[in-house]
């Protein structure tokens, strides 16, 4: 006896559902089904949607009987029941407390943790749950954020943004300034690496450096000077010269740093006048607020991500790479500012 043709036929307001999911479900899941109901309203039999989409007969089968059932619901994934959680609420407040005391101490918190609960598990179920209680681990970073005034801090930030309001409606050319230094025992990036193979690259306890002076703006503008002497005030009073010298005279900058000594030594002061001739003003920093100052994701940017790692294998490599970095910066790489 011959078996029985089974079909799905779709109402005109069914097509554009059935369509839409097809299209733009969001999981795969969704989609293939919706095809299946698709080809079967076009005349495809079970067998044949089984051969296109490389299912078993028995799941297009039931996916047709769950569309018949609920329509379109009955094509999405039903929600499932995950494995209990072997912490209850209490414990993971004992855990997040724990966290606080040691953060990075997790085989010390693990016996404190057994110890305060009485509950043996392992510390793979302590990571499950830190992510669970909303934690990270991350590298612990070293901040200033405690020494500044915090409202010296709020007014300066205020200022940069209103500063940023007059580059973007064009009344002033906004630079933010600072210097930074290369050398090959500067910190170096993570890399892929076939496993137990890592990139290695020649230690060097000491290294001369190369020192680079810069102004940045949002706009992609990146003048800079380059140096391998010691920055003194002098030196950056130069490049402060060589900046005003190349910029348009009938264009009024506005220059942020922050409160280097070099900044504020006596000599650097007597020297603004000079620059106001030129039409560029200076904005100090608020103390400890190194992250209003943009150049500093520049100089994240190129030591961590745009050197390659053959710089590092001579002084003279390195000089090489990082020029060819801040001359092309704008075309080989950029950053976009939001």
């Amino acid at each position: 006896m011959s078996r029985r043709l089974r079909f799905i036929s779709l109402t005109p307001d069914q097509q554009p559902i059935v369509n839409d999911a097809y299209q733009h479900g969001e999981k795969r899941a969704l989609r293939r089904r919706a095809h299946a109901i698709l080809l079967s309203h076009k005349g495809h039999t079970i067998n044949q949607i089984r051969d296109i989409l490389g299912v078993k007969r028995d799941t297009v089968s039931t996916w047709l009987s769950q569309w018949e059932k609920d329509g379109i619901e009955g094509l999405q994934d039903k929600p499932r029941e995950g494995r209990p959680s072997l912490l209850n609420e209490s414990e993971l407040a004992v855990l997040q407390q724990l966290v606080e005391e040691h953060p990075h101490q997790l085989p010390v918190l693990h016996a404190k943790f057994q110890d305060k609960t009485g509950k043996v598990v392992s510390q793979d179920t302590l990571r499950r749950a830190f992510k669970k209680n909303g934690n990270s681990c991350k590298r612990v970073r070293r901040s200033l954020t405690a020494l500044r005034d915090e409202t010296d801090f709020r007014r300066t930030q205020g200022l940069i943004n209103a500063l940023k309001e007059w580059e973007d409606n064009g009344e002033c050319d906004l630079y933010f300034f600072d210097e930074a230094d290369f050398s090959q025992s500067s910190s170096l990036p993570y890399a892929w690496s076939p496993v137990g193979k890592p990139w290695e690259v020649t230690a060097y306890s000491r290294s001369k450096r190369l020192n680079v002076l810069g102004f940045l703006t949002r706009k992609g503008s990146f003048f800079h000077r380059m140096t391998t002497e010691s920055v003194k005030t002098e030196t950056v009073i130069e490049a402060f010269d060589q900046f005003a010298a190349q910029k348009s005279p009938d264009a009024f900058a506005v220059v942020v740093l922050d409160n280097a000594k070099m900044h504020r030594s006596k000599a650097f002061q007597r020297k603004i006048i000079d620059w106001m001739a030129h039409r560029i003003h200076l904005v100090y920093l608020s103390p400890y607020s190194p992250e209003l100052n943009l150049i500093e994701i520049l100089w994240r940017e190129i030591k961590y991500k745009w050197l390659p790692l053959t710089a590092y294998s001579s002084f003279d490599k390195l000089c090489e790479a990082v020029k060819n970095v801040c001359d092309n910066y704008g075309k080989s790489n950029s950053i976009t500012f939001a």
